[in-house]
């Protein structure tokens, strides 16, 4: 089974030499179809939890029900083992969310599902299988799989009666768990998200994110030329996040209240914690290139969250569009960060470490030790300092004048 791990392959070989009928499925056989490393590992298996908690004493049951799944931790990842949907292997493939993730591989390499599951991963199209007011009622978050897969798989088109099957059942979207919500907008996101936000827009379910956006004007054209524009290369899930939550905001700095509706929207779906704080804080200073900002505060902001949060912030600046700021203004407040940026780069050279101002005063670790850092850190921005040494005697100087 090339591109399954050794430790997946044992885990299939261990569950069929205990006489359970166990196959790889979902979109890791989907992946490697496409000659793509597989992404997450699913097992489906005939075997009961009781049998596997017997097998793997290192795993556990997660979730209750039909959506309960076993864990085994496999290499830095881990192994989810499902219990066959429906009690058969052709039972839980028919119950499958979408063709191409309707097919299973067995250890041999037999390859088990429909000629069209087949068929359709050749071609790159997404559709149900079977009856879409099925599968949606069987799980209401199929809905946002759809444009996530459109989003995240390389050149995958949907067919239209999927897009009108999700707008025929209007799905209850609400009586998801709201971290399945986000695992699929966070994902989503992560793709290609003009894609996600179209694939949302054509199934009427781009309501999930109103949330996320302001309460101004603004349709779903002028979002996605913003994506276009933004220069995402660098922190890609935070700018893109920011950029979205910026949407229809009124330009304010800073923006507390954006930052703490986004950090709730954010913490609501059980995104990862620096990814939360950081888009938040993105919303809050994206007015920053517009503030008229004097260079101490420039030299604060940059001291507190760091120059790649500077070129977040004039990339999600540049992308908005249509803010009405002089252009000699922005000039301006471009070059004043950039001047304060290459000196921030250089303070490793000529800004002395805490270790090094208590040795050289005899100092103690404390406050006092941070706030003398802290003037150095600023002053090297603000004038710069030549050398470390002379960084020192102002430190000195500093110390005297206590």
């Amino acid at each position: 089974m090339n591109g399954v791990s050794a430790q997946e392959a044992e885990v299939l070989g261990l569950l069929e030499r205990a006489g359970f009928e166990s196959v790889l499925v979902g979109g890791a056989v989907r992946d490697l179809l496409l000659g793509r490393p597989p992404g997450d590992i699913d097992i489906a298996t005939e075997a009961p939890f009781s049998a596997l908690a017997a097998l793997f004493p290192g795993g556990k049951a997660v979730g209750e029900g039909k959506k309960a799944v076993f864990m085994i931790p496999c290499g830095e990842g881990c192994c989810e083992i499902t219990s066959f949907s429906g009690g058969s292997l052709e039972a839980d493939l028919a119950r499958r969310d979408f063709t191409v993730n309707a097919l299973a591989l067995r250890s041999t390499g037999e390859l088990v599902g429909t000629r069209r599951s087949r068929r359709d991963i050749e071609r790159k199209i997404l559709r149900f299988n079977g009856s879409s007011a099925d599968r949606l009622r069987e799980d209401p978050l199929r809905a946002l799989r759809l444009p996530r897969f459109a989003a995240t798989l390389p050149a995958f088109s949907v067919a239209e009666e999927a897009f009108s099957g999700v707008r025929s059942a209007a799905p209850q979207l609400n009586t998801c768990a709201p971290e399945r919500i986000g695992r699929e907008v966070r994902l989503g996101i992560e793709g290609d998200p003009r894609l996600f936000l179209r694939g949302l827009a054509a199934s009427r379910t781009l309501h999930i994110l109103r949330p996320l956006f302001g309460r101004g004007r603004g349709g779903l054209g002028l979002l996605l030329q913003s994506l276009n524009r933004l220069d995402d290369r660098k922190e890609t899930l935070l700018r893109r996040t920011a950029l979205l939550a910026s949407f229809r905001r009124k330009l304010a700095y800073p923006d507390l209240e954006g930052a703490s509706s986004v950090r709730e929207i954010l913490g609501g779906w059980r995104w990862p914690k620096d990814v939360r704080s950081g888009s938040a804080d993105l919303v809050c200073r994206r007015a920053a290139p517009a503030a008229n900002m004097s260079r101490a505060e420039m030299a604060d902001l940059l001291l507190a969250r760091g120059e790649s949060f500077r070129e977040s912030l004039f990339a999600i600046f540049g992308a908005l569009g249509g803010v009405h700021v002089p252009r000699r203004r922005e000039a301006l407040s471009r070059d004043r960060f950039r001047r304060l940026a290459a000196r921030l780069r250089t303070e490793a050279e000529c800004v002395p470490s805490g270790d090094e101002v208590m040795e050289r005063f005899l100092l103690t670790s404390g406050p006092e030790v941070g706030r003398l850092l802290r003037t150095l850190r600023t002053e090297h921005l603000l004038r710069g300092f030549s050398s470390g040494e002379e960084a020192l005697e102002r430190c000195a100087s500093l110390i005297d004048m206590r």
